[in-house]
């Protein structure tokens, strides 16, 4: 019988040092890959750093690039007419309030560059305009980035930017008066009605 306990006692005994010796080499080697998975991680965060980096010089770069055309465009037209027009308006409508007693009026304006160069840091300023007495009930604008030559482009004017009124402005004598301008040279204007 005391043979059975101590062959019983040396068997499990053999058997917990068995499996303690597999877990220690499962551990030891998930340590490994663990170790392995940092040292990928720190070169990815350091590529990543990299990345955002020259991400940054390239956006900056982009930015002086824009300068650079929007400074162009006001030059060149101030020594000639530049071939840009709009050629398309479309009133949306509907109830868009934008806090307190403020209603937004947005609208689509589509724009058309048929100049021979690409043009940038045009604006179009969109104003509600009473038809009989000529007076401004309302305006708004918005930033046109760069266009290209041959280019058309429908540009959301929305809620925020474009012309805002009160709760109870009546719009029954209005139109909108819509200019695309660069710096203060008008390129071109055109009034709609809000239908």
């Amino acid at each position: 019988m005391k043979k059975k306990i101590l062959v019983i006692v040396t068997v499990t005994v053999i058997a917990l040092l068995v499996a303690a010796f597999f877990v220690y080499t499962q551990i030891s080697e998930l340590q490994n890959q663990i170790s392995v998975l940092k040292a990928q991680n720190g070169e990815v965060q350091d590529q990543l750093s990299e990345l955002e980096n020259q991400l940054s010089e390239l956006q900056l770069q982009n930015r002086e690039k824009q300068d650079r055309l929007n400074d162009f465009t006001y030059e060149l037209a101030k020594e000639r007419h530049l071939n840009v027009k709009i050629t398309a308006f479309v009133w949306i409508g509907g109830f868009h309030p934008i806090g307190g007693q403020w209603l937004g009026h947005p609208v689509n304006v589509t724009i058309q560059n048929d100049d021979v160069v690409p043009l940038s840091g045009m604006k179009l300023w969109v104003a509600l305009v009473n038809e009989n007495t000529g007076a401004e009930i309302g305006t708004g604008d918005k930033t046109i980035d760069r266009l290209n030559a041959g280019e058309s482009r429908e540009i959301y004017v929305d809620a925020m930017s474009g012309p805002c009124t009160s709760l109870i402005t009546s719009l029954n004598y209005d139109v909108c008066v819509v200019t695309l301008a660069v710096g203060d040279i008008v390129l071109d204007k055109g009034t709609y009605s809000l239908s």
